[in-house]
């Protein structure tokens, strides 16, 4: 299902800890299952002493745990693990290994949703996109809350504005600086209140202009 949400929580001693491993991540050199596509990154927050890994299939949110491991073991920290799935019905993250509705009509109206996002959210890459190359730069939208970013990227989607959604994060590619800062101030006016918008070169690009890229600099995540 093109809309699904999954969620890689590692759980550390303390605020301290859980710091070290945000920043980490932040200087990771590239992995080999690092992919270049903008949608294939994982986002990371950090609350307090917890880390959250976001991504939308489960291969991607185990990728990133699996770095995770690899990071904190690195930096010697003692971690706990655990990858959930967000049931749209529910309302509320669950272990992901539980089994969806059994019930026929919850199931059906589950899969309508997916196939309306899919039809919504997927960036179909056109030939000129491919002669062009990737959006040198980002949008970064920050939503307060997971319901309002997906109304929000339905909205934009609507208005041609098609967005890579991590849970209440938000990604849209701009060619140039200049468009990505006017397309930013376009956002800042129509995003709900207490959004927080940025603009940065994208990890996509970084990598075509230098594939051996793996220095301290990038980072397989998006950090938020």
């Amino acid at each position: 299902m093109a809309d699904e949400d999954w969620r890689v929580e590692v759980e550390l001693a303390d605020s301290g800890a859980a710091e070290k491993l945000h920043g980490a991540a932040g200087a990771k050199e590239l992995y080999s299952h690092a992919r270049r596509e903008l949608h294939n990154r994982a986002a990371l927050s950090r609350d307090d002493n917890l880390v959250f890994a976001y991504a939308t299939t489960r291969e991607d949110a185990q990728d990133a745990e699996q770095t995770l491991r690899e990071l904190a073991a690195t930096e010697q920290l003692e971690a706990t693990f655990t990858l959930t799935r967000w049931h749209p019905l529910a309302e509320r993250w669950e272990d992901a290994d539980a089994p969806l509705p059994s019930d026929g009509s919850s199931s059906a109206e589950e899969q309508r949703e997916g196939e309306e996002s899919e039809r919504e959210f997927v960036v179909e890459e056109t030939a000129a996109d491919k002669q062009a190359g990737v959006p040198e730069y980002e949008v970064r939208i920050t939503l307060p809350s997971h319901s309002e970013a997906v109304a929000f990227a339905k909205r934009l989607a609507a208005e041609g504005l098609p967005t890579q959604r991590h849970w209440h994060y938000l990604l849209i590619g701009a060619w140039t600086e200049d468009d990505a800062t006017a397309l930013a101030e376009r956002i800042r006016r129509e995003a709900p209140a207490g959004s927080e918008i940025r603009v940065e070169t994208t990890f996509a690009y970084v990598l075509e202009q230098d594939p051996g890229a793996g220095g301290p600099r990038y980072s397989p995540f998006v950090l938020f």
